[in-house]
């Protein structure tokens, strides 16, 4: 150790510094470098990945307002539409004028392909509005509604998933940059900490073997850097400037002094970018609301739309109920005739053989009569009860009570045509939750399909069987008629479809719309053809306590 003993404290004071300020450089290099991280990084968060982000996003709020405008536009009635869709085009040229303004921004070739592929899939939704627009006059209802819901969702939903494919991307560079940032600056701090401390230790350890006559120069320099250390950069070394050791050490210190100057800076800097990320993202969840809100007045427009179709079918099935009453009319007119012309009769012999004293005959006469007009009654009153308005509401039907009152509606045809029917009752009562009214409706049509199917068949035989099976009412209704042609089978249930001629051959409505009823119920209406010949028509419905939710 004698060779460190004759080593000067000046010459040991200059090993002191020379470490020191390889130790400070190397501080400021690595905040240097740590400065152009978060300064490279922070430039591509503002100038690249926040900005498309946002881009991409006004993009996307735009393509929803098209669709939305389009949407309320084929809804709209026609002598108001050409303003809707007028609405609606312009917001196309926004998403056209804001895609082209992005476009010319891209540089990247993925970016490129990801946007290119977002706008394929635009242009293939906006080819399925101008299908749908093109044939807007020949399409129903339900057919606009099945297109809307169909392949133009489809086609708007492969859009919304490219375009959030490329939010995505953008969303993970920005997050990319800002942990780059974070974890550069974290990195530096605890470098020069690190650092700081390794100068701060070998000071300290010279300080001791410091002559007393630079003691106080020492102790002041000492002093600032603690002050420094508490975060007081106004402190100062001014007065020890020099070209000895202590200048040098207050050199040091002053720069040490800029470095965390400028580290605060860079703090600060740091936190006014988390600030204004906080306010993007505010942002942007404002947009998510007000798309939210968008498509909360969509789902609204399609229950409005939902209830009116429902109001139509209620409607339709009312305007059949009507039809079939006055197809019954005519047959039940000639049925209430005779009875009528006989009470006449009746009682005009009663006068008679009153007259005459004959009070047995006359109370013969009078029991005919009750007896004829509690059968019209009976006959009013079911037809009363099939045309009575419903709106569908669910009660306890015996479908046994059904089966009766449909044939009684029909008896006149049983009386003018020669079909035999046939009944296979169940053991025991089946009851089913569905509308007396319109289950009579049903059975009517398939009665009365039978009595048409049969009419040119000798000995034509009609049965009508209910039983209850696996929880399900089943009632089917087959005759000996020639049975169903492939090409009908396949459409039988088919709205407007017939066979009949035209005249007195109704609409082609009854099958499709008993079908719908039955699958308001829960339920189904099949046709087949039977075993040995003729036409099966088979009702399956729910029992009561088993039957499937409301529609």
């Amino acid at each position: 150790m004698n060779w460190f003993s004759n080593v000067t404290i000046r010459a040991r004071l200059i090993v002191a510094m020379a470490l020191s300020l390889l130790l400070l450089t190397a501080v400021g290099l690595s905040s240097l470098q740590a400065l152009a991280t978060v300064d490279r990084a922070t430039k591509d968060l503002y100038a690249r990945w926040l900005p498309s982000v946002h881009a991409l996003s006004e993009i996307k709020y735009v393509m929803a307002s098209h669709r939305l405008r389009f949407i309320r536009a084929i809804l709209t009635p026609e002598a108001d539409r050409a303003a809707v869709f007028d609405a609606a085009e312009r917001r196309r040229d926004d998403v056209a004028e804001l895609s082209e303004r992005f476009s010319k921004g891209l540089t990247d070739p993925v970016e490129t392909q990801r946007f290119a592929e977002a706008m394929a899939a635009w242009e293939a939704y906006l080819a399925a509005e101008r299908e749908i627009r093109t044939d807007l006059g020949t399409l129903s209802a339900a057919q606009i509604s099945a297109l809307v819901n169909g392949p133009s969702r489809f086609a708007f939903d492969e859009v919304n998933a490219a375009i959030n494919q490329a939010i995505a991307f953008y969303n993970a560079g920005a997050d990319r940059s800002g942990a780059e940032a974070v974890a550069t600056f974290q990195q530096a701090m605890r470098l020069n900490l690190t650092l700081f401390f390794c100068a701060l230790v070998l000071m300290a350890a010279f300080v001791v073997i410091v002559v007393r006559s630079i003691g106080r120069p020492i102790e002041r320099i000492t002093e600032t850097m603690r002050r420094l250390a508490d975060g007081d950069r106004t402190v100062s070394v001014a007065g020890l400037e020099g070209s000895n050791e202590i200048g040098r050490m207050a050199a040091a210190v002053d720069v040490f002094r800029n470095y965390l100057v400028e580290r605060d800076a860079a703090r600060q800097a740091l936190e006014r970018a988390y600030e204004n990320l906080e306010d993007k993202v505010e942002a942007r969840n404002s947009e998510l609301r007000i798309a939210n809100a968008a498509l909360q007045a969509e789902v609204e427009e399609r229950a409005q739309a939902n209830r009116q179709l429902k109001s139509m079918q209620e409607e339709l099935i009312r305007t059949e109920n009507l039809a079939v009453i006055g197809q019954l009319s005519a047959g039940i007119a000639h049925e209430l005739n005779q009875p009528l012309a006989a009470l006449s009769t009746l009682s005009e012999n009663a006068v008679r053989f009153l007259d005459l004293g004959d009070e047995a005959t006359v109370r013969g006469n009078l029991e005919r009569v009750v007896r004829l007009v509690d059968r019209m009654g009976i006959l009013t009153s079911r037809l009363r009860s099939f045309a009575r308005r419903t709106g569908g509401e669910r009660e306890v039907v015996d479908l046994g009570r059904s089966v009766e009152s449909a044939l009684a509606l029909l008896g006149h045809r049983h009386d003018r045509e020669p079909m035999k029917i046939l009944l296979e009752p169940s053991e025991a009562p089946i009851h089913v939750h569905a509308n007396a009214v319109r289950i009579e409706q049903i059975l009517v049509n398939l009665v009365s399909n039978a009595f048409d199917a049969t009419r040119a068949t000798s000995g034509a035989v009609a049965v009508i069987a209910w039983t209850a099976r696996d929880g399900r009412a089943i009632l089917t209704v087959r005759d000996n008629g020639p049975g169903f042609a492939p090409d009908i089978l396949t459409r039988i249930f088919e709205p407007f479809f017939t066979t009949k001629g035209k005249a007195g051959g109704g609409l082609g409505l009854g099958l499709a719309i008993s079908a719908d009823i039955a699958r308001i119920y829960g339920g189904s209406l099949t046709a087949a053809d039977g075993p040995q010949g003729g036409a099966v028509f088979t009702l399956d419905l729910p029992l009561c306590g088993e039957e499937a939710p409301p529609e």
